[in-house]
């Protein structure tokens, strides 16, 4: 694993620091002057694929507005945020007695038909492989549209269509998802038996934007868990039937979903469950907040979360805390049916968001344009722990995990951690190495 993580880390370290790349302004102003103005015309460029509507809706700015650099820099936030365009320039100029707002986008190459595979977290890794079709951008609605099989350690299949914002609706979303999923058991109980169970799953969901940062979703999920022993399961049968219905609410003040650096998160979802082939009923809680603060270069992060369940909520549902999940730490293994999280972590950019361009790019040169690279590292502090009903959770109970990393800025990817952590029980000797992408959160 440490042979892999050097390696891997030397590549791309490598390829930040030979890339010739251009570090320019984001939002630019040539004639200061036209703060002063009222936007007449908003005009956007470089969107072959993407609809103007898509962009004007995530932006505050309208015409007749009076803006200033700040306002101009938060709205192209937002339509970077939405994971469509490797670069988004606003270019802000004065005509007489009005300002004009031309917005340059780089769209990226949606369509993904690849292989993939990925190792397990266990000792050793085992092998997961197969095949994903992934469509970011639908139709040019920044709907994604995806289809996945695998096998290997575990083996399924998974379809999935999202739409942000169904058109012709007053701002409502939706999403579809079916999958099928066949695992090896996690839980203790049954860990060294050599189990598995699978779960077939069908769920809907319906969402509304009330404004850019707050949206409320109903969803109904219906699910059918197969296992070899009863110990894995609710009822005493060899299936389970679940219904469930949830409720949440979400705000999203954040500046970047993948790399914020300012700004707040708040989730609150509610869900209740109906075994229908028994008379068994559960419940859970999900409460999420997030906060960002930038200074400089240094963005602090912490997170809050408590996840608590109650009811005949079945093994398969419980929360397993083991190794870098959800606790980033060294030799941690738990379970129960709820969840209290907390992090503290710091980033820091060491080397700002750049862009390279291709030039002699043979084919599809519109899509090796603006390709951004950047690196940050990160210092993080992780404390949690999993319970039952009944169960109270002290300062000593607490699990704890420590560490630092890198995180990577590359094209179509995006953020790439390199991390490496421990738990205060051991030695410094005792470090576990993981990469994962997307940022923790």
């Amino acid at each position: 694993m440490n042979a892999r993580f050097s390696s891997f880390f030397g590549a791309v370290m490598l390829l930040v620091l030979v890339c010739a790349g251009m570090l320019a302004a984001q939002v630019s102003i040539p004639d200061s002057s036209a703060l002063n103005f009222p936007i007449k015309e908003i005009l956007i460029t470089g969107n072959e694929i993407t609809q103007n509507e898509i962009i004007l809706r995530e932006m505050k700015i309208k015409p007749g507005m009076l803006v200033t650099e700040t306002v101009l820099e938060r709205d192209r936030l937002r339509v970077q945020g939405l994971n469509l365009f490797g670069r988004v320039e606003f270019l802000l100029s004065r005509e007489d007695i009005s300002s004009i707002l031309t917005i340059k986008v780089t769209e990226e190459w949606y369509i993904f038909p690849l292989p993939y595979w990925q190792l397990t977290d266990q000792k050793p890794p085992k092998l997961i492989y197969g095949f994903r079709y992934l469509q970011k951008n639908f139709r040019g609605r920044a709907e994604s549209f995806s289809g996945s099989l695998w096998g290997g350690e575990n083996h399924g299949f998974a379809f999935s269509h999202v739409n942000p914002w169904m058109k012709g609706t007053p701002a409502l979303s939706r999403s579809i998802n079916v999958y099928q999923i066949t695992q090896a058991s996690r839980n203790l109980a049954v860990h060294d038996q050599g189990l598995e169970h699978r779960q077939t799953v069908a769920e809907a969901t319906v969402g509304k934007r009330w404004t850019l940062e707050f949206s409320g979703q109903v969803g109904v999920r219906f699910r059918l868990i197969q296992a070899d022993n009863s110990q894995q399961l609710a009822t005493s049968g060899a299936v389970d039937q679940i219904l469930e219905a949830n409720f949440g609410v979400i705000w999203d003040g954040r500046d970047l979903w993948q790399f914020p650096r300012r700004g707040f998160y708040g989730l609150s979802r509610f869900s209740h469950g109906w075994i229908l082939n028994s008379d068994h009923q559960f419940s859970r809680l999900i409460e999420d907040f997030r906060v960002y603060v930038p200074y400089r270069r240094t963005s602090l992060c912490a997170r809050l979360a408590w996840q608590p369940g109650w009811g005949e909520i079945a093994p398969y549902d419980w929360y397993i805390v083991e190794d870098s999940t959800p606790i980033r730490s060294f030799r941690l293994c738990d379970e129960g049916k709820s969840l209290v999280l907390t992090s503290l972590e710091t980033r820091i950019v060491l080397f700002p968001l750049h862009y390279f361009t291709w030039q002699d790019a043979p084919y599809f040169k519109q899509y090796f344009t603006n390709l951004r690279y950047g690196l940050a590292a990160e210092v993080f502090v992780d404390a949690g722990d999993v319970y039952n009903k009944g169960t109270e959770i002290t300062s000593s109970s607490l699990m704890w995990g420590y560490g630092g990393g890198l995180i990577l800025r590359l094209p179509y990817v995006d953020v790439i951690r390199l991390e490496c952590s421990w738990n205060p029980k051991y030695s410094f000797a005792d470090v576990l190495f993981t990469w994962k992408v997307g940022i923790s959160f």
